[in-house]
């Protein structure tokens, strides 16, 4: 049997049709024409001010047809915006609720049967090696997996830092480099315009970056999303999403006080020391040099 972590939190949109992937390529953050079909990409929908407004894995199927995987609470409310966009473009845009989604650890092996098998879609998450396999399986047909809660897969996301849904990307409050998403391909400066391009380019190039989302870990302290960070008794930082253990989690936190915080001087939640372990991925932080 293969693990499968399963995601009950996340939901399918789905657009098919003529011309879908340059749909979307046009609106979303990343590169869609050219993405491969054995991967899932990491893509964002923004506003015209840059914030992040959905954030999604995108399955490429064929030339006319793509998933979209994303917060079941977002969902409809994505499948109506992209509607919007579309105009008279002749897509089908609706929610498929027939696969539930997971991630299969890395370190397994896929057997050749459920890769060959046509009721299991199965992309590397492209974001990070130690991440895995994205598989969508039809909820009528999972003999091959055994299925456990995903709570360890989210620690070992977010020990390696990397931000996924509202809990860590606030809608209309996020940035895409202020989560360091240009890291994990979920940004192309490349492409051209997209909603959002011009706010996310300038602040790319001008090295804008004030805050960034970071892995943390507290060895006293039960953490809590929301609870606020301080240096030098300054609020400077906020607890996002946390694990299972309640000792790691992501949070948002000023570059200044990452940089000038010491041993002397820490981060601090509550009465508590906060350490970083800021993965190899995401070095250097912006402002910082190489060494």
């Amino acid at each position: 049997m293969t693990r499968f972590y399963h995601h009950q939190h996340m939901q399918i949109v789905s657009v098919s049709g003529e011309g879908a992937a340059e749909f979307l390529n046009d609106l979303l953050t990343a590169q869609i024409t050219r993405l491969d079909t054995e991967i899932a990409r990491m893509a964002c929908l923004l506003s015209p001010q840059g914030r992040i407004l959905f954030d999604m894995m995108v399955f490429r199927l064929s030339e006319t047809q793509l998933f979209l995987l994303t917060e079941t609470s977002q969902a409809e409310v994505l499948a109506k915006r992209l509607t919007l966009y579309r105009l008279r473009r002749k897509l089908d845009i609706s929610l498929r609720t027939e696969f539930m989604a997971g991630h299969i650890p890395s370190q397994d092996n896929l057997p050749p049967q459920l890769a060959e098998r046509q009721n299991y879609i199965i992309r590397r998450d492209e974001r990070h090696d130690q991440l895995g396999y994205l598989c969508l399986a039809e909820q009528a047909e999972h003999s091959l997996l055994e299925i456990s809660a995903d709570a360890d897969w989210q620690a070992l996301r977010i020990g390696l830092g990397i931000p996924q849904t509202a809990a860590d990307l606030t809608p209309n409050r996020a940035l895409m480099l202020e989560a360091g998403l240009e890291h994990l391909h979920a940004v192309d400066f490349k492409k051209g315009c997209y909603i959002g391009q011009e706010v996310t380019a300038r602040t790319h190039y001008r090295g804008l970056v004030k805050r960034r989302i970071l892995p943390v870990h507290a060895a006293t302290a039960s953490l809590q999303t929301g609870q606020i960070i301080r240096w030098q008794d300054k609020e400077i930082g906020t607890i996002l999403s946390v694990s299972h253990t309640r000792q790691t989690a992501l949070a948002t936190i000023r570059l200044d006080a990452v940089r000038d915080s010491t041993d002397d001087v820490p981060l601090m939640i509550d009465q508590n020391r906060l350490s970083l372990d800021i993965p190899a991925w995401m070095q250097p932080l912006p402002g910082f040099d190489d060494s």
